[in-house]
């Protein structure tokens, strides 16, 4: 319970400053954020003819698939008679969509101009890159180290977790769906919010407990 406790609040301590770094400078149009999205746009889009690869991952990776992996996950767990996890994931997805929503309609970042017709509302924050994060980081953070013991088989796992975020985040952005200051912003939001769930969980369990 204290080692997952610490790992709650590492999250915090990562993703919290990140956020606000990302939120307060997308919100303020800072220099950096212009500069750091055209050079990252720049290398995305170095390596020509991906878009139908692309728009399958990024269709992987949508809300609503979010919401059917989420579904999956938490079925499984309910049937393996293990509820609370079950409910948790589907707590911390949820939440996770409401933040991402208020956070889209305060910011109102308008999307890059060569976007797709289909991806309409606000960039900032990515749907889809948040989405997937939570479920990726909660994935490694909450569900691994309670059902896999092997260090190895573990590491490893999240090696490719951490992989196929990335692939996602460069889809987003290969797309012109977001810019890459809206996909790393996404990220950190997720590490954030999977740690301040899991306290809030960690912290109603003990008193359950108690």
């Amino acid at each position: 319970m204290r080692r997952q406790m610490k790992k709650n609040i590492y999250a915090i301590c990562v993703g919290l400053p990140i956020t606000l770094i990302f939120v307060i400078s997308v919100a303020a149009h800072a220099a950096w954020i212009s500069s750091f999205d055209h050079f990252f746009q720049g290398v995305v889009r170095s390596i020509p003819n991906l878009q139908g690869l692309m728009l399958k991952i990024t269709f992987l990776a949508s809300p609503k698939m979010d919401l059917v992996w989420m579904l999956l996950i938490a079925v499984i767990l309910w049937l393996k008679k293990r509820r609370p996890l079950s409910l948790n994931i589907v707590v911390t997805l949820i939440s996770a969509d409401a933040l991402g929503w208020v956070i889209k309609h305060v910011i109102s970042r308008a999307r890059p101009i060569q976007h797709l017709a289909q991806d309409d509302g606000y960039s900032f924050p990515s749907g889809h890159v948040l989405g997937m994060s939570i479920i990726l980081i909660w994935l490694m953070m909450v569900l691994l180290p309670q059902v896999m013991e092997n260090k190895t088989a573990k590491f490893w796992l999240s090696v490719l977790m951490i992989v196929w975020l990335v692939i996602v985040m460069y889809s987003r952005v290969y797309v012109y769906a977001h810019y890459p200051s809206d996909v790393c912003g996404s990220v950190a939001i997720a590490l954030m919010w999977v740690g301040v769930v899991q306290l809030i969980m960690t912290k109603i369990d003990e008193r359950l407990e108690k």
